[in-house]
């Protein structure tokens, strides 16, 4: 859990100011962008992939699963920022192996 954690945090301030580009209106290509609403319009197909694109960058734990984070934001209903939701869930992920 840790490992995960301390590379996630690591990772995230180091990439963060290179992800400030949003991409082009109507295409959503990272949880960074991401609302609740906006989480809930993507296909279930697109959910995983933003998961996997999120845990290719933001997490070293290569055993989870991204239908793991999927289902996880799925299931949380609080109103915060993907991103953040999606950091909340990878650590609780971990914190349950």
């Amino acid at each position: 859990m840790i490992g995960c954690l301390s590379r996630l945090a690591a990772t995230a301030c180091a990439l963060l100011p290179l992800l400030v580009v949003q991409p082009a209106s109507g295409e959503e290509a990272s949880l960074l962008y991401l609302d609740h609403a906006g989480w809930e319009k993507q296909s279930s197909p697109g959910k995983i992939a933003l998961a996997a694109d999120f845990m290719r960058i933001f997490c070293a734990d290569q055993t989870m699963s991204p239908a793991s984070l999927a289902d996880c934001l799925d299931r949380d209903k609080a109103n915060d920022a993907m991103f953040e939701r999606a950091i909340a869930c990878a650590s609780a992920i971990s914190a349950g192996r």
